[in-house]
């Protein structure tokens, strides 16, 4: 597909342009790099590029805009392209040319420029050539470069000064995208698609930190850019208090020491306990022991915060607790109020008595067994006594009562 040149002026119209003297010959395409969708202007500069029916992108066909004569020149120095358009030498027959310069007259031009308009093309570098009626010129190259990438937004939009950070970018034409810099610093494991672009951030100072894209279109800067945070220290734990307690858990516990603020978890080997506060200095931590093993032992208790984690040193100890006692009654049922009556308490789980009181008075003599425990009244006023026992549960009483007489 071929355009029509505009309207030459006049001293250009008539017997102008004289066809070319030779094969066409492309020396320079400005500029070397244009959009996708095409419809911007294209200088192609020459030898023997006058009368041109064609101009063809990648196998495309341009709009021919314009077509000119560059100006004459025997510098090297100049470069196709950059020389400025006119008219140089005389018309044969209508003069005698340029008297007194050694500038040739005729129609001799050293350059010939066309202004062509580049046709929508696929991103890539492409070949241009010119057709004139001798033939087709030497191909020289244009790049069509993609829409730049248009980013929206990044997620997350923070993260520690280490770096290591997995992110992701959203918006649009991003699957050019060959690189992110944070503060010119590039992030690793990038990867794009149309619509994101996925990587994991470099370590960076503390801060708001420009995001940048680089692709074959330039660079582009990411919305709101990345802050970096500086990281909490880890919790140091000096001691938990108490270090020992029931299996069956509940027990209130205590652990001092640093950096606590923000622990997200307190666990008794692997367990997790119920935290329930952390003063504000980070240096105090309370919380209730969870169920421990079933036979007991000693158990690490890990605090884990936002900047890692602890052991306590010693850990925790859980004890089995031992059943309840249950008493079931007391033989004999009377004494003497001056005490000294032997007695013997039945029942189950006595082993963990420790004393025996008769309206609190503790009797002489106590022995515990699993099902009895024996002893000594001690003296007591006329009537009768409550019996109760001293055991690790607390006090137990004694079914019935001992009458003293």
């Amino acid at each position: 597909m071929t355009s029509n040149a505009l309207a030459l002026p006049y001293h250009l119209a008539g017997a102008w342009p004289v066809p070319p003297a030779g094969p066409s010959v492309l020396l320079a395409v400005i500029p070397t790099t244009g959009p996708t969708t095409g419809g911007n202007t294209v200088r192609l500069t020459g030898q023997n590029l006058r009368g041109a029916v064609s101009v063809s992108f990648g196998g495309t066909p341009a709009t021919i805009v314009q077509w000119g004569i560059a100006s004459y020149s025997d510098d090297a120095s100049v470069v196709p392209g950059t020389e400025h358009l006119a008219w140089q030498g005389g018309h044969d027959g209508h003069g005698g040319g340029h008297s007194g310069d050694d500038r040739p007259g005729g129609d001799h031009p050293r350059l010939d420029t066309l202004l062509v308009m580049a046709p929508p093309h696929a991103p890539g570098t492409v070949q241009v050539t010119v057709t004139t009626p001798v033939g087709t010129s030497n191909p020289l190259p244009y790049t069509y470069l993609a829409p730049p990438p248009a980013p929206s937004a990044i997620s997350p939009t923070s993260g520690p000064t280490t770096g290591g950070t997995p992110f992701t970018i959203t918006g649009t034409d991003l699957a050019g995208v060959t690189g992110v810099l944070f503060n010119g610093v590039p992030a690793t494991g990038v990867t794009a698609t149309a619509t994101s672009v996925t990587g994991t951030t470099p370590a960076g100072a503390a801060g708001n930190a420009a995001v940048t894209l680089i692709s074959p279109s330039g660079t582009t800067i990411v919305p709101g850019g990345f802050t970096y945070v500086t990281p909490p220290l880890p919790p140091t734990a000096v001691v938990i208090v108490p270090a020992v307690g029931p299996v069956t858990g509940g027990t209130p516990f205590i652990i001092i020491g640093t950096h606590l603020t923000g622990a997200t978890s307190v666990t008794f080997g692997g367990t997790p306990s119920t935290v329930l506060f952390i003063d504000p200095a980070g240096t105090l931590l309370l919380g209730l022991t969870p169920a421990g093993p079933a036979a007991g032992g000693t158990v690490p208790v890990t605090v884990t915060g936002p900047g890692g984690s602890t052991t306590v040193p010693g850990g925790f100890t859980y004890f089995v607790v031992p059943p309840t006692p249950a008493p079931t009654g007391i033989v004999p049922t009377t004494g003497p109020a001056a005490g000294g009556t032997s007695f013997t308490v039945t029942g189950t789980n006595l082993g963990g008595t420790v004393a025996v009181l008769f309206n609190g008075v503790p009797a002489t003599g106590v022995t515990a067994g699993a099902t009895t425990v024996t002893g000594t009244t001690p003296a007591g006023a006329a009537g009768p006594a409550t019996v109760t026992m001293v055991t690790a549960f607390g006090i137990v009483a004694v079914p019935g009562t001992f009458l003293y007489v």
